[in-house]
């Protein structure tokens, strides 16, 4: 039996290997085809003509376009070395390992004891999709990775008060962002949260903003959240939309009905109408449950969704621990997770949005796991309990 937290890392990176080398030598693996399968596609042809000035750049695959750096970086990587699947999927594992290692940093800021960590690593290492998804050519093991980057640099600088750690937030909220649009929402969001945090250890510490840094810092909020919203806005709806002329509620329910007619095997929808901002507020908790916890009993056809229908109860347990664990500890003692459990939850509901099926909705909660490991179980920590962190 595996005792340690590094060696179920391993061991999750062991088993992440045997699906990379199946998927490379023998495959398809699970979750190889469909998108997996187009980025090493793209990424092959890119390997063959790494010059983005001569690329066409009205087709959707070009460079520059929102999340579609990654299959021209993989295909920098083939043509260094040779178009394989198998290294794509390798690449895959890396990133996988690396957000690994900034989560046992994470839980190693917060104080976590030893058996929460075991704890927490044995879920992220062990999850059935974490494996499937995270071993293929996907962009979710790369945006795992910048999430939890950017989680740890903003705890840093608000426990350790590490200046350094500034630009690490800052590449990793511009990383996550390239990679796709939503994951930019949630960078501002955790860049204002930051600051906002800021201000109050400096009330907590009877200091306060000096004017000059009012100045400062208060246009610099108003832009980026503005500017975040309307690229948010841009890269994630509206290219489905009937016009750029539209209001955000009505780009996502373009997005949404373009999204059933595709017509997959697990969706979960069947028709949506969002005419107005508040039918989209009413609309927000629907899809989020529903994002949350299909498939019901009532909806599992085989294997795969009686899985998927486990992890969901595995969140919903989590979630209830959050809950509890929020009754019992100060304002004060619960600050920075809380911020990371709102993180959590503004980086869901955004995939909620855009998502009509249980089959997608697995591959999305990729890049949160480890913000939902962390805030379920930080409620055990006698730091939290005490008060520790203010």
């Amino acid at each position: 039996m595996i005792r340690t937290i590094t060696g179920l890392l391993w061991l999750g990176f062991c088993l992440r290997m045997y699906v990379a080398a199946w998927n490379g030598f023998i495959g398809p693996s699970i979750g190889a085809g469909g998108d997996a399968l187009w980025f090493h596609l793209v990424a092959v042809e890119h390997s063959y003509n790494l010059d983005i000035g001569s690329m066409d750049s009205s087709v959707t695959t070009y460079p520059l376009h929102i999340g579609w750096i990654y299959p021209y970086i993989i295909g920098i990587l083939y043509a260094i070395t040779t178009p394989s699947l198998f290294i794509g999927s390798f690449l895959s594992v890396v990133a996988w390992t690396a957000s690994a290692f900034i989560l046992i940093r994470i839980m190693n800021l917060l104080l976590f004891g030893k058996s929460n960590q075991y704890k927490v690593m044995l879920i992220y290492a062990l999850l059935p999709s974490s494996i499937v998804y995270t071993s293929v050519t996907l962009r979710e093991p790369y945006q795992l990775f910048f999430v939890n980057v950017a989680i740890y640099a903003a705890l840093k600088i608000y426990l350790n008060k590490s200046i350094v750690c500034w630009p690490v937030l800052l590449c990793a909220v511009v990383g996550m962002g390239i990679l796709h649009g939503a994951l930019f929402v949630f960078g501002v969001f955790l860049l204002v949260a930051t600051l906002f945090m800021l201000s109050l250890r400096y009330r907590q510490g009877g200091k306060s903003f000096s004017g000059v840094k009012f100045v400062f810092v208060a246009p610099l909020i108003f832009c980026v959240v503005i500017y975040g919203i309307s690229y948010f806005e841009v890269h994630s709806y509206g290219n489905y939309s009937a016009g750029e002329h539209l209001h955000l509620h009505n780009k996502i329910e373009g997005f949404q009905r373009g999204l059933m007619q595709l017509e997959a095997r697990s969706n979960y929808k069947s028709s949506v109408a969002i005419n107005s901002g508040v039918s989209l507020l009413n609309f927000v908790p629907v899809a989020l449950f529903q994002y949350f916890f299909e498939p019901m009993p009532w909806r599992i056809a085989n294997l795969f969704d009686f899985i998927v229908m486990l992890e969901n109860i595995l969140r919903a347990w989590l979630l209830w621990k959050v809950w509890m664990w929020m009754r019992s500890v100060s304002v004060q003692g619960k600050r920075p997770v809380l911020v990371v459990l709102l993180s959590y939850l503004l980086l869901e509901m955004v995939w909620s949005l855009g998502t009509v099926n249980w089959g997608n909705a697995v591959r999305h909660h990729i890049p949160s796991v480890g913000l939902l490991l962390i805030v379920g179980f930080a409620y055990a920590g006698a730091s939290f309990k005490k008060g520790r962190f203010h």
